[in-house]
């Protein structure tokens, strides 16, 4: 786990720093922010000491980049302006009161939920190819029924049909929802 503070040249880079080294976890204070940083890094720590201009929009466009999670640190409990990211799972507010409590547990659970969750993402990506190819594999076959043949000959068709061609069992529905294989 890679964790980057970005340097608000005050005690709670020094801070936050500790707080990761007693976790184990190694935490690296950049004076700036570079767009190779995105992707060596894990994680990346702002907080509200940091002069970086328009900030909140900085920090909105790394969360919807969706390459690292982004925490916040803040000495209030008011939201302000990132209320669009608040409930996204790559933007996490903490209150530097608290800190040493919700950093450490923060960084170890979220690694894990975010793995799990993109599996999650990648299962339902494949499940909706896979869902979308029955659709129109059950589109063919009706067009083949009306045109005299019974639903195992459709089925066996197809089947035949794309290996017969070298093309995936998609491609060849297409073609027939297309009308453009001859049976």
């Amino acid at each position: 786990m890679r964790v980057i503070i970005i340097s608000s040249d005050g005690y709670l880079d020094k801070r936050i720093q500790r707080i990761l080294k007693q976790s184990g976890i190694n935490g690296d204070i950049k004076n700036k922010l570079t767009r190779n940083m995105l992707n060596l890094y894990d994680y990346i720590v702002f907080s509200y000491k940091n002069k970086i201009p328009n900030l909140p929009k900085l920090i909105e466009s790394i969360v919807l980049e969706r390459k690292m999670l982004v925490i916040y640190i803040n000495n209030k409990t008011s939201i302000g302006s990132f209320y669009n990211i608040l409930n996204d799972m790559y933007f996490i507010m903490l209150n530097e009161m608290s800190l040493e409590i919700e950093l450490p547990i923060t960084l170890k659970t979220t690694t894990k939920y975010i793995k799990r969750i993109t599996q999650l993402q990648i299962e339902n990506t494949d499940l909706s190819i896979r869902l979308t190819t029955l659709k129109l594999t059950n589109k063919a076959k009706r067009i083949l029924i009306k045109k005299g043949l019974s639903e195992d000959e459709s089925h066996q068709f197809i089947q035949k049909k794309a290996m017969d061609l070298r093309i995936t069992k998609r491609k060849l529905v297409n073609l027939i929802i297309e009308n453009k294989i001859d049976i």
